[in-house]
C-alpha cells in the first residue's frame, strides 16, 4: 500500500518537474513591435557645423522615430541566463533645418536605422509566472540618410550610408502564459557611432514561443 501511495504521489510530481525543466531551458523564437525614440540633435548639429553651415534652427523628430519592430531567437541555458540574437528595425527619423549665413535656406533630412543584435539575457523569476530580466550585447547597425537641400546657392539631394558595431543594453518583464508561450515587454537602448548623442531607445511588446 505504501509503495502504491508513493508511486501515485511521485508520478505527478515528476511530470510537473519535467514540464518546468522543459519551459526553463531550450530554444525560443519571438517577435515584437513598439515605438522607437531617438536623440540625434547633437549629431546633426555637429555634422552641419563641421561642414561649414550656420544653423539658425534645428527641428528634429527627437522624441518619436515611429514604429520599431524586431525578430529574435535565443537559447535559455536555465531560468537565469540565455543567449539571444535579434534583427531590429528602429524606424525612421527626420529633421528640418534652417541654414543662415551666405548659403541660407532649408535642409530636410530623413534617416532609417536597423541592425542585428547579439547578447546575453539574465533573468530572475520573482513570482509564479513573472520574471524580470536585463540584457547586454553588441549591435551591428546600418543607417541610411537622405538630405534634400534648398539653399540660396542651389538645390540638391545627398544620400549617405554608415554602419558600425556598438553597445546595446536593456531591461524587461516576462509573463508565462503557459509552458510554451510567454509575453514580454522590453526597453532596449542602442548606440550608433559610440556617441551618447546617437542613442536610440525601443519600447516593445513581444510574443515568445519556447520549444
Amino acid at each position: 500500500m505504501l509503495k502504491s501511495i508513493c508511486s501515485m504521489t511521485l508520478v505527478p510530481l515528476l511530470a510537473i518537474a519535467s514540464m518546468v525543466s522543459a519551459a526553463e531551458t531550450g530554444f525560443y523564437l519571438g517577435a515584437g513591435a513598439g515605438r522607437s525614440y531617438a536623440n540625434l540633435t547633437g549629431e546633426i548639429h555637429q555634422s552641419l557645423a563641421d561642414a561649414g553651415f550656420v544653423v539658425d534652427s534645428l527641428l528634429v523628430d527627437d522624441h518619436d522615430t515611429g514604429t520599431g519592430w524586431k525578430l529574435f531567437a535565443g537559447y535559455a541555458f536555465n531560468s537565469y541566463l540565455a543567449a539571444e540574437l535579434s534583427y531590429v528595425d528602429l524606424g525612421e527619423t527626420g529633421a528640418d533645418i534652417a541654414i543662415g549665413g551666405r548659403v541660407s535656406g532649408q535642409i530636410n533630412t530623413q534617416m532609417t536605422m536597423d541592425g542585428v543584435n547579439i547578447g546575453l539575457k539574465a533573468g530572475y523569476p520573482f513570482a509564479d509566472r513573472f520574471s524580470a530580466f536585463a540584457k547586454l550585447g553588441a549591435f551591428v547597425w546600418n543607417a541610411k540618410a537622405t538630405a534634400n537641400a534648398d539653399l540660396i546657392a542651389g538645390s540638391g539631394t545627398s544620400r549617405q550610408k554608415d554602419n558600425g558595431t556598438d553597445l546595446s543594453y536593456g531591461v524587461g518583464l516576462d509573463y508565462d502564459v503557459n509552458t510554451h508561450f510567454s509575453v514580454r515587454g522590453d526597453w532596449d537602448r542602442y548606440r550608433l557611432g559610440g556617441d551618447a548623442d546617437t542613442d536610440i531607445s525601443l519600447w516593445s511588446v513581444s510574443v515568445q514561443y519556447q520549444f
